[in-house]
Order: C-alpha cells, then structure tokens, then sequence
C-alpha cells in the first residue's frame, strides 16, 4: 500500500497540513499511526477526497472594457 505522511500529502495535495489532520479525525481518509506517532495516509484515500472535493477560487472582478 502506497503511504504519505501528513507533510507529503499537504504538498502533494496543495492544502494545509491542518486540513489532513482534521480529515483523517472525521473519518474522510483511511490512515494509521507510525511506530513513531505519525500519521501514514492511503494514497487511495487522498486520491478519492481530492476527485470529489470543492475548491475556493477567487472572485475576479468584472471591468467595463469599452
């Protein structure tokens, strides 16, 4: 099974480490604790939470152009 660490998958994914944190506490991806206490997240999981997650964009204004 391929594995990430929070780390990894923050920057792979392009989020914050404290959304990994909060997803894997809500159940939304399948991960384990390491023999040293860190977290190793499913690359299947990520991969599924990323195909159906929303993304923010950013409002961009409208100019008259005349």
């Amino acid at each position: 099974m391929d594995e990430l660490t929070t780390s990894q998958a923050a920057r792979a994914y392009e989020t914050h480490p404290n959304v990994i944190n909060r997803l894997i506490f809500m159940g939304r991806l399948v991960a384990h604790k390491d023999a040293d206490g860190h977290w190793l997240i499913s690359r299947d999981s990520l991969e599924r939470w990323n195909k159906n997650r929303v993304r923010r964009t950013q409002k961009v204004e409208k100019t008259n152009a005349r």
